[in-house]
């Protein structure tokens, strides 16, 4: 277990005996692809740690319809804010692909949180989280276009191995209009599918669209 618990962004490069009393009180599990991990409202004393996968977490409208917020990859942490609150998961989470995930008992993990590396590690994780949220929330102002534009300049982690239909609700729009965009800044050479991602190949030519 300690092997893995390196692989995770929390983790990094901690003390071996320090690690070694973490993983005793975590687990491994695997979980298929398009296995729920937690639901909205859920209570439990776990955070979890991405060793291998990915990992959707989204709200669910009226209508049933999956309203992604956030995706997470390898060496990620998910559910802590949750746990730090001492309230239920806010969203729903499940897997996008078969994963192997570390559930970390955050009730006998908390006397680390407060020293650092880890309380460091933490506050900064968590405030890029809530800066990238609003960022990416002011796009809404911005047409299909340069909505569009300015996320694959600005969060071109959200390109990458995600389905379009996903990125279309996550940008408001209509899976339709997305590809329809992205076909053309394809056919300009600006951008390009390469490993199940969206990459841009040509910034400069981006930024003079919008």
């Amino acid at each position: 277990m300690i092997n893995k618990l390196k692989k995770i962004s929390l983790f990094f490069n901690i003390e071996d005996s320090i690690l070694e009393e973490i993983s005793s009180f975590c687990s491994l599990k695997k979980y298929h692809k398009d296995e729920i991990i937690f639901y909205e409202n859920e209570k439990s004393n776990y955070f979890y740690g991405i060793y291998q996968g990915q990992v959707l977490m989204y709200d669910v409208d009226l209508k049933g319809n999956i309203i992604p917020k956030n995706q997470f990859g390898c060496g990620d942490i998910f559910g802590l804010i949750a746990q730090i609150q001492n309230r239920p998961y806010c969203l729903n989470a499940k897997s996008e692909s078969e994963s192997e995930i570390i559930l970390i008992d955050y009730s006998k993990f908390k006397k680390y949180i407060s020293n650092p590396p880890f309380s460091d590690r933490i506050i900064k994780m968590l405030s890029n989280q809530i800066v990238q949220e609003i960022e990416f929330n002011k796009l809404q102002k911005f047409d299909s276009t340069k909505r569009v534009i300015h996320a694959l300049l600005n969060f071109p982690h959200r390109f990458i191995k995600k389905k379009k239909y996903l990125l279309a609700k996550e940008l408001n729009m209509s899976a339709e209009t997305l590809s329809r965009i992205l076909s053309k800044l394809k056919n300009e050479g600006i951008v390009c599918y390469c490993e199940k991602a969206i990459k841009v190949l040509d910034h400069e030519k981006l930024r003079k669209k919008l």
